[in-house]
């Protein structure tokens, strides 16, 4: 029984000891000491999980801070692949090409609306 107690938090190992010595108030506090000696530094409650938003945004911000670390070099990797592809007929647009002249290479390429 004791083997199953992870000591994460004062709360937690309270609860645990209670249980392990199956409700013996007395037990469970001799093993409490017996824990909490050696770890002084152990916080009152666990951390609480981060939500699925929190999750999110760190995902998000990992995502976009290496998107702008590397922005040259994934810019010079498209401009590879987008080599390769012309070669072979197919046509891309470039990154480095103004909005505006590409909206209007598509425009040109577009049948008039009957």
């Amino acid at each position: 029984m004791i083997q199953t107690i992870t000591p994460t938090s004062k709360a937690s190992l309270k609860s645990q000891c209670l249980f392990a010595c199956n409700g013996d108030m007395e037990q469970a506090d001799k093993l409490y000491e017996y824990f909490t000696k050696d770890m002084p530094d152990l916080p009152m409650f666990d951390a609480p999980t981060p939500t699925w938003v929190d999750n999110t945004k760190d995902t998000l911000n990992g995502l976009f801070s290496f998107l702008g670390e590397h922005k040259d070099g994934l810019s010079q990797g498209y401009d590879i692949i987008k080599a390769i592809l012309n070669a072979r007929g197919v046509n891309l647009p470039s990154l480095t090409e103004d909005a505006e002249e590409t909206a209007e290479a598509v425009e040109s390429d577009l049948p008039p609306i009957e």
